[in-house]
């Protein structure tokens, strides 16, 4: 790969790659949870690579193991798998996220019913101090307790003890369908993307609209303008596309059946913060 091509790529992926950080973020997944997710993707996608070049016997582990820059254990591992969630780890786990959990899992910090005690901050026992120290690997228990403040999942009693009242620092409660719908069109869209970069001479269909200087008063009436005709659009594709007449029926075994996938969003986008000095710049030139 050249320099400018690498250089090219890890800026795309970083853009990619930080709205799905604020995600993952939100939810309460930490970059060492990221991380294996990571890896298992460059595993299948180089075993899925290794199909298109006509492997068909069981999976090479150490050439999948020399693309992937991953050990020959860790791609076992992954393969054996199939896809399971592997065991709970507390590596790269958010830390408050693990100081949660072990409130919740240890008796010690336990109250007589067998619920996570209310927790003086210091103290030669049980306190918030002594969970923090033991699970979070932080030293400074005032930065555990402000973000388990922040996302509500403690809260602070009259007394100065600390109360756990979720078993999650998951600032959303996105609903799981929603989640999996959301990555099957990113996913569809990547795809498609790639598809066209490595296919420049016959690519799939994709057009972008774009005036990143629109006037406000007026993107109000253009999007109920636009979401009107999409829909009139994405019905009449819909209808077309699932007509009886072009569907491979289930006891059809004369057809190859092959989906055909359609997707129609707007996007917004925020106005970008300028600084002062590049207006300055951007004036003077304009002046010159």
């Amino acid at each position: 790969m050249s320099a400018p091509l690498k250089t090219a790529v890890r800026s795309a992926m970083l853009r990619l790659l930080q709205p799905l950080a604020r995600l993952l973020l939100k939810v309460g997944i930490g970059a060492g949870e990221f991380q294996r997710l990571v890896h298992e993707a460059y595993v299948r996608a180089a075993q899925e690579m290794g199909r298109e070049a006509g492997a068909i016997d069981r999976p090479n582990i150490t050439q999948i193991a020399v693309q992937t820059g991953l050990s020959r254990g860790e791609v076992t591992r992954i393969l054996e798998s199939e896809g399971q969630d592997p065991p709970e780890s507390d590596r790269g786990r958010q830390r408050a996220e693990r100081v949660l959990g072990g409130w919740w899992a240890n008796p010690d910090f336990h109250d007589a019913q067998g619920s996570p005690a209310p927790l003086p901050m210091q103290g030669a026992g049980a306190s918030f101090t002594a969970l923090v120290n033991r699970y979070s690997g932080e030293p400074r228990a005032a930065a555990i307790l402000k973000e388990l403040l922040r996302v509500r999942a403690v809260r602070r009693l009259p007394d100065g003890r600390v109360q756990a009242v979720s078993r999650t620092v998951a600032s959303v409660r996105f609903d799981p369908d929603g989640v999996t719908a959301m990555a099957e069109q990113l996913s569809e869209h990547l795809e498609t993307l790639l598809y066209n970069a490595e296919h420049p001479s016959r690519p799939h269909f994709a057009k972008r609209v774009v005036n990143e200087q629109l006037a406000e008063r007026h993107v109000a009436r253009l999007v109920r303008d636009i979401e009107q005709q999409l829909d009139t659009v994405g019905n009449a594709i819909h209808d077309e596309i699932n007509d009886p007449e072009v569907t491979v029926r289930p006891q059809d075994d004369r057809e190859t059946a092959r989906g055909l996938i359609v997707t129609l969003y707007i996007s917004e986008k925020e106005p970008a913060i300028e600084s002062a000095s590049s207006t300055q710049q951007r004036t003077r030139s304009r002046s010159a």
